[in-house]
């Protein structure tokens, strides 16, 4: 009994450690001062006060965008490894592939931010958008690596790929009509992951976002300078709303899943 109880103290604890914050951030969107120090009454003049600010809704939106297409991306390519890793474990190089791969996981970010960074400029690549999506698809890719190989491993039972291929289907129709159908809910957590990570990236983008590409972190950082502003917490708000929204469809798509 005692263990139980000093079990759920410390999950308490855990989760307070967690989640308090968030919601220091969550009441002070509706405080009625201009600094997050004191509480002096509720108000929801900081959400319409956060429509009007043009620079940040403008930063809201780059990071949007650059979410949504390097993850798509990053889907793309990381689907592909993935099956060629698990579906072909015996080609010549495959070690070096899968460590070459995995190298932007271990690396510092701001190693690999001064590198991509280098390297467009070698290349003479300019820097601004298009350079943003390629270096978030670089450290997402691996990412999406790891959700769906681990997927991909789980389905040991070929046999349906097989049977596709024996009426007719080549190897391309039985992946795209069979494997990719059951490893869908691992490359929609690998997309969903790849979002995140590029939303919320704040160092590489900053060497290689260039003039006039200013992301959602890189905006808040620069606020710091004169403090942040409740339209921040406003915004912060709206995000973890809409991310707890996500999270409770894509709990419920995956109950109607059906069991592989």
């Amino acid at each position: 009994m005692k263990a139980k109880r000093f079990l759920s103290l410390y999950a308490f604890l855990v989760y307070a450690f967690i989640y308090f914050p968030l919601m220091v951030v969550v009441l002070f969107s509706f405080n009625d001062a201009r600094r997050n120090v004191v509480w002096k009454g509720f108000t929801l003049k900081w959400y319409g006060s956060l429509v009007a600010n043009t620079e940040l809704i403008s930063a809201l939106w780059v990071s949007l965008k650059l979410g949504v297409i390097s993850s798509v991306l990053a889907v793309l390519l990381g689907t592909l490894a993935s099956y060629a890793l698990v579906r072909h474990p015996s080609f010549r190089g495959k070690r070096a592939y899968q460590s070459f791969l995995n190298i932007p996981l271990m690396l510092p970010e701001i190693v690999l931010g001064v590198g991509l960074l280098s390297f467009f400029v070698w290349v003479n690549f300019p820097l601004g958008f298009w350079s943003l999506v390629l270096a978030h698809v670089v450290f997402c890719v691996p990412y999406v690596m790891g959700s769906v190989s681990a997927r991909l491993s789980s389905l040991t039972d070929d046999s349906l790929e097989d049977a596709a291929m024996d009426l007719g289907a080549t190897e391309l129709e039985a992946f795209w009509k069979v494997t990719l159908p059951l490893a869908w809910p691992a490359i929609l957590s690998g997309a969903l992951l790849a979002f995140t990570m590029s939303f919320e990236d704040f160092v590489t983008s900053f060497f290689v976002s260039g003039v006039g590409n200013v992301t959602l972190p890189i905006k808040i950082y620069s606020m710091m300078k004169f403090g942040i502003t409740p339209e921040v917490n406003a915004l912060s708000t709206l995000l973890l709303v809409l991310l707890l929204t996500a999270l409770l469809a894509r709990h419920f798509l995956s109950i109607k899943e059906p069991v592989s």
